[in-house]
């Protein structure tokens, strides 16, 4: 091979594997998971990113090779309901995210909503988050029921102080 094939192959390899930088991270908990986005100077590819859960220490683990990061920021992170710990590993070629939740973790998504956003959906089990549902439908009919009970119990007096009302107007 002759020394511009060795060349092109040492650049291209430069700009193909360039490193990005993780700047900052969001973490936000919802009913049915964490959403996590992760804020970087250069596009990060999906391809880049793996994330795994340990069920035996409740410890949710995600990767992105070929990254660096400010780790000083990243200890910054808030940590929102739901996540007990967190923990940020910088290896030698990558970044590790571990996160310590309340609730088991079933899913892993990643998704790029922007050239330097890439967003990490963490879902919780569809039955823990059906059973949610259920326990505020629950909730609200309890609330419901209990508003109907006070209004069936003063229907009376409204009524009565209604009427006084409307006479004291008509008397004007």
């Amino acid at each position: 091979m002759n020394k511009v094939g060795v060349t092109f192959l040492v650049v291209f390899n430069i700009i193909i594997a360039q490193k990005s930088n993780i700047e900052k991270i969001d973490i936000d908990t919802k009913k049915n998971g964490i959403t996590i986005s992760i804020y970087s100077d250069i596009k990060i590819q999906t391809s880049q990113i793996t994330g795994w859960y340990n069920s035996s220490t409740s410890w949710s683990y995600i990767t992105i090779y070929n990254t660096g990061a400010n780790m000083e920021a990243l200890n910054k992170t808030f940590i929102d309901n739901g996540i007990t710990e967190i923990e940020i590993i910088k290896l030698n070629e990558s970044i590790q995210l571990g996160l310590r939740t309340v609730n088991p973790i079933e899913q892993f998504e990643f998704n790029g909503s922007s050239d330097l956003i890439i967003t990490a959906s963490l879902r919780y089990p569809v039955n823990q988050t059906l059973a949610y549902n259920e326990k505020k439908d629950e909730n609200s009919k309890k609330y419901t029921n209990s508003l109907r009970l006070l209004l069936k119990k003063y229907r009376t007096a409204l009524s009565l102080l209604s009427a006084i009302i409307v006479l004291s107007l008509i008397a004007d």
